[in-house]
C-alpha cells in the first residue's frame, strides 16, 4: 500500500509520518512526502496511491485544486483533509470532492487514530465480493466488529482493534518486566485506557503478571509477555 503526505511544513509532515508509524495496520505501507500539490502531481506513481492526506493551503496549487486534478485525471484515492481552515465554505469543498475525513489543525494523535481507522475499514470493504448491510453500516456508523471474518471474536465493549494492536506491538518490543505506566509510556495513551487492554490481555493468557513490593511498601504489579495466549490472542485481532 502507498500513502502519501502533501504539506507544505516540513514540521507538520514530520509528525503525520510518525503518526502513521504508530499504526500497526500501515507498518508495510510505503509513505512518501511532498512539500506541495504541484510536486504531488507531477509523481509518475501518483495513480498508485490508496490513500493521501492533504492540507489545504499550499503553495500555487491548493487542496481543493489538487482534489480537482485528480477528478479531472479519474483518480480515486481516498483523502484526508487536514487543514487549519475551520470555515463552512471550506468544508463545503472538501465534503463535495468527497474526502473521507477532515482534521483541522491541532489534532491529537486519538483522532488521527479514529481517522485512519475508517480508511481501514473502508479497505476491507473494498476487499469483498459483495457487501450487506452489516458491512455498510459498519463503515458509516464507525463500529469495526461485522467487518471481521465470521471466525475472529468480539472485543469487550470499550476496547478497540486498533488500538489493541497498538499496544500489543508496544508490548513485544519489551525486553523485561514491564508495568501499565511503562505501557502508557511507550503508547502516548492514559494509563486508564492502557490498563483496560493490560487486563485483557492478561486475562485471555498473553501477559503473566506478578506482584511486588516497592520501597514504600505500595504494590506495583508487573506484566511479561508470556505467549501462551497468542492463538487466542489472534482469534481478537484476525
Amino acid at each position: 500500500m502507498k500513502i502519501l503526505i502533501i504539506e507544505d511544513d516540513p514540521m507538520v509532515r514530520l509528525i503525520n509520518h510518525k503518526f502513521l508509524d504508530r499504526i500497526s495496520q500501515l507498518a508495510s505501507a510505503t509513505v512518501t512526502e511532498c512539500e506541495s500539490a504541484v510536486v504531488a502531481l507531477d509523481l509518475a506513481d501518483l495513480d498508485e496511491y490508496a490513500l493521501i492526506l492533504l492540507d489545504m493551503y499550499l503553495p500555487q496549487v491548493s487542496g481543493t485544486e489538487f482534489l480537482a486534478e485528480l477528478l479531472k485525471r479519474q483518480l480515486h484515492p481516498q483523502v484526508i483533509m487536514m487543514t487549519a481552515a475551520n470555515d463552512q465554505q471550506t468544508l463545503k469543498e472538501a465534503v463535495n470532492y468527497g474526502v473521507l475525513d477532515f482534521l483541522i489543525k491541532p489534532f491529537s494523535f486519538d483522532r488521527f487514530e479514529q481517522a485512519i481507522a475508517k480508511f481501514t475499514r473502508l479497505q476491507v470493504v473494498d476487499d469483498k465480493h459483495t457487501v450487506s448491510q452489516t458491512d455498510l453500516d459498519s463503515l458509516f456508523q464507525g463500529t469495526t466488529a461485522t467487518l471481521q471474518p465470521e471466525t475472529s471474536r468480539d472485543l469487550p465493549k470499550g476496547l478497540a482493534k486498533l488500538s489493541l494492536q497498538r499496544i500489543v506491538q508496544t508490548l513485544r518490543q519489551f525486553d523485561s518486566e514491564f508495568s501499565n505506566q511503562d505501557v502508557a509510556d511507550q503508547t502516548g495513551l492514559s494509563r486508564v485506557s492502557t490498563k483496560k487492554y493490560v487486563d485483557f490481555l492478561t486475562e485471555i493468557g498473553f501477559l503473566g503478571s506478578r506482584i511486588v513490593y516497592q520501597n514504600s511498601g505500595r504494590p506495583l504489579t508487573k506484566f511479561r509477555v508470556d505467549g501462551q495466549g497468542e492463538a487466542t490472542l489472534n482469534e481478537y485481532l484476525s
